[in-house]
């Protein structure tokens, strides 16, 4: 290998041009890029990403859960259906509420029922009803359906207020 003078080498027969740089051009080759965080920085660049990503499916996921499950507080059923039945058919005393000349209701069915801590609503299907729900003062979204007992000769609903 012979060195003729900086810019040209030769190696058995073979001539290589060393190129010429100025000091400057060649700072700014080595140098590093102006984003670059290292092997280490970027492991903790990625770690960090990935626990935003793994953060917000977390939410997503708590947020699609309901408040609260729904019939975690609710007594038996049957005792419910017994005690509405019972008012229903005139062997558990409720009183009779005039709403109209010649129409009256349950008092029940209209203000609804304390039933082991929580107030109960009903309605008939396929009958006028004046609880609250058919009456249009809550929404469907509002209720939390119970029970829906069809032992009858029409099916009776039981919801309370969520």
């Amino acid at each position: 290998m012979e060195v003729a003078d900086n810019s040209i080498v030769t190696h058995r027969e073979i001539v290589m041009i060393k190129p010429m740089a100025s000091v400057r051009a060649e700072q700014r080759i080595t140098s590093k890029g102006r984003f670059w965080v290292g092997h280490s920085g970027l492991f903790w660049l990625m770690m960090g990403l990935e626990l935003c990503l793994l953060l917000s499916v977390l939410v997503w996921l708590l947020s699609s859960i309901p408040l609260r499950t729904p019939l975690a507080t609710t007594p038996d059923v049957t005792e419910l259906a017994r005690e509405i039945q019972g008012r229903m058919n005139g062997t558990i005393l409720d009183p009779m509420i005039e709403i109209k000349p010649g129409i009256t209701v349950h008092s029940s069915n209209i203000r609804g029922f304390r039933f082991q801590g929580h107030i109960y609503y009903y309605y008939v299907e396929g009958a006028v009803n004046y609880d609250p729900l058919s009456r249009g003062l809550l929404r469907l979204d509002q209720v939390e359906i119970v029970l829906r007992d069809e032992s009858g000769v029409r099916p009776i609903v039981i919801y309370r207020v969520q």
